[in-house]
C-alpha cells in the first residue's frame, strides 16, 4: 500500500514514516490500517479537516502526551489508547521512539457535527482518551475487516462506521452527564491504572493501586466504580482480554507469549480466560482473522 494517508494530513516530523497497510473508502469515511516508525523523541502538530479516530494496536511509544491548541491553558494530558481529534482542531503531541500500529478513521457527518460532541473544554481533554469498550469492539473489527476483506466488507464497515458514531456520541454525552456528578479519578489516574494493570506478571494489588492514585484504599474504591461503572476485577480482565485481541491480530507472538504479556499465570488460563469472555479460544480467533 502507499505511504500517504488519505486519512489527515501527516505532519512534517522528522524520524517519523507513516506506512498505510490497508485502506477502505466508504461514502463519509475513509479507514485506514496505519504502521508508524518513530526515531528519537517526537513532537508535532497533528491536525485533519474533517473528524479523526485513532485506535492503537499496539502499545503508543514513551509515554504520549497532549494539548489543544485550542485550550492554552491546560496542562499535556495522557494519550490513550482511543484518540478522537474534531475537525479543525489544532493538537500538540509529544511522544516517543518506536513503532506503532493503529486503525484510523477520517470522517464527517455520521451523527451530526464533531462540535455536538465536544461542546467545551473538559470534552475535549477527554477526546484525548476515549473509553468507550463499544467503540473500541467497533474498531477492532473494522480492523480485522480491512485486514481480511470478504463477501460484503464495504457493507460491513459501512455499519461499523455507523456504530462508531453513535457509540461515539453516546459516549460524549455521557461523559457531560458524569461530569456532574459525584467525584471521579482523573484521566491521569486512570491512565496510570491501565498501565500498572498491563503490566506482564500479577495484578497489582488495591493498595498499590490507592498509592498510585494517591488515595486511600477505601476512597478509590468508590472512586473508580463510580468513574469506570465497573469493578477492579472486571475491568482488569476486560482491558487484558482487549490488549490479547490486538496482539492476537498478527501471526505473532505465540499464543503462550500473549498469555504472558497479558498478565495470565498459563497458556491454559489464559485460554479460558478467554473463551469466556469472547466464545472462541485465542488459537480459534487468530485463525479466523487471518482467514
Amino acid at each position: 500500500m502507499a505511504s500517504i494517508s488519505a486519512v489527515f494530513d501527516v505532519p512534517d516530523v522528522r524520524g517519523m514514516d507513516c506506512h498505510v497497510a490497508g485502506r477502505m473508502v466508504l461514502p463519509r469515511a475513509t479507514v485506514e490500517l496505519h504502521h508508524y516508525r518513530f526515531t528519537g523523541p517526537q513532537s508535532g502538530v497533528f491536525r485533519s479537516g474533517r473528524g479523526f479516530l485513532d485506535l492503537a494496536l499496539s502499545r503508543r511509544p514513551g509515554a504520549p502526551r497532549g494539548q489543544y491548541a485550542a485550550l492554552p491553558r491546560s496542562e499535556p494530558m495522557p494519550i490513550g489508547d482511543i484518540i478522537f481529534i474534531p475537525a479543525g482542531q489544532d493538537l500538540e503531541t509529544r511522544w516517543g521512539e518506536g513503532e506503532q500500529r493503529s486503525i484510523c478513521c477520517g470522517f464527517e457527518g455520521l451523527m451530526g457535527s464533531d462540535e455536538d460532541m465536544v461542546a467545551d473544554g473538559r470534552a475535549l481533554e477527554a477526546s484525548l482518551d476515549v473509553r468507550s469498550p463499544a467503540v473500541r469492539d467497533a474498531l477492532m473489527r473494522l480492523a480485522r475487516e480491512i485486514e481480511c476483506p470478504d463477501f460484503g466488507s464495504t457493507l460491513l464497515c459501512e455499519a461499523l462506521m455507523t456504530e462508531v458514531g453513535v457509540q461515539l456520541h453516546r459516549y460524549f454525552r455521557s461523559s457531560a452527564r458524569d461530569r456532574e456528578g459525584p467525584p471521579r479519578l482523573d484521566p491521569v489516574h486512570l491512565r496510570r491504572i491501565d498501565e500498572a494493570i498491563e503490566q506482564p506478571g500479577r495484578l497489582p494489588t488495591v493498595a498499590e493501586l490507592a498509592q498510585l492514585c494517591d488515595v486511600s484504599t477505601r476512597h478509590f474504591f468508590r472512586l473508580f466504580r463510580v468513574t469506570t461503572g465497573q469493578t477492579l476485577a472486571t475491568y482488569a480482565a476486560d482491558r487484558r482480554i482487549a490488549r490479547a485481541k490486538v496482539l492476537l491480530l498478527q501471526p505473532r507472538p505465540p499464543i503462550k507469549e500473549v498469555a504472558w504479556r497479558c498478565g495470565f499465570e498459563t497458556p491454559a488460563a489464559f485460554s479460558a480466560a478467554f473463551r469466556k469472555a469472547v466464545g472462541v479460544t485465542p488459537k480459534a480467533f487468530r485463525q479466523a482473522v487471518r482467514h
